[in-house]
């Protein structure tokens, strides 16, 4: 796992992030130090009201879907801040898979907004892992990278220690709905001694919550009392 975390930290210093540059939407004036422009920032597809424990987006007057107050999932409490929608897919997508790392600062920094309203918090934040297969090929974990401007205005430790991804699994948007759960099966595993209780789960995008229901029962089932899962984009279809 050391050589993980060391593989991780050394591609990480190699791409800095570009401050006071181009939008990367409309290539106007980014806006203070972030990757976008004030007008496409203004436009992106904001979830105004979302289910408490899936973060499903819906209507103003409800707190909570019909699916989580039959069936609850194992986490406590979801934060998504934007619909997976154009352009925030386009957005998503350079970000994993064209290093564009100004974009996971700015979807951390939108994070910190809305979780802003969010009590109790963590005692730590949990990035989903990469499996390490796929962490050489990519060259940075984006949930990471997310979580690291979280960490900064809430001086939440970020741990990448506590557990790994010990399956190399196929990716979720190739699998059918009823097929993400069986993917994930036993794909995590916590791997040091769990010293705290509450944490929160960061991730770029949450679609059916396979994998972090996976990650959450995880990190339950080695003593963890309370997970959080908190998503830059929600995803409402297959």
């Amino acid at each position: 796992m050391s050589d993980v975390k060391s593989f991780t930290e050394q591609i990480t210093n190699k791409l800095s992030k570009s401050i006071n540059q181009p939008c990367v939407l409309c290539g106007a004036k980014g806006h203070e130090d972030l990757c976008l422009c004030e007008d496409c920032l203004a436009e992106l597809p904001y979830i105004e009201n979302s289910c408490d424990s899936c973060g499903l987006p819906l209507q103003a007057s409800l707190t909570h879907c019909g699916a989580c107050i039959s069936s609850p999932p194992p986490c406590t409490r979801c934060v998504s801040v934007l619909h997976y929608q154009e352009p925030v897919d386009y957005l998503i997508k350079h970000m994993k898979y064209h290093n564009q790392l100004a974009i996971a600062d700015l979807m951390g920094k939108l994070l910190v907004k809305k979780i802003g309203k969010t009590t109790p918090l963590p005692e730590q934040i949990i990035p989903v892992p990469l499996h390490f297969s796929r962490l050489q090929q990519r060259g940075y974990n984006q949930a990471i990278e997310i979580a690291k401007p979280i960490s900064r205005a809430f001086n939440i430790p970020i741990n990448t220690t506590l557990c790994s991804r010990i399956r190399d699994t196929a990716p979720q948007f190739d699998l059918a709905s009823d097929k993400r759960a069986e993917n994930l099966s036993h794909a995590f595993e916590v791997i040091n001694e769990v010293s705290v209780k509450h944490v929160a789960i960061v991730d770029d995008v949450m679609t059916t919550g396979c994998t972090v229901w996976e990650l959450s029962k995880t990190l339950i089932n080695a003593g963890v009392e309370r997970v959080d899962v908190w998503t830059a984009a929600r995803a409402t279809a297959d």
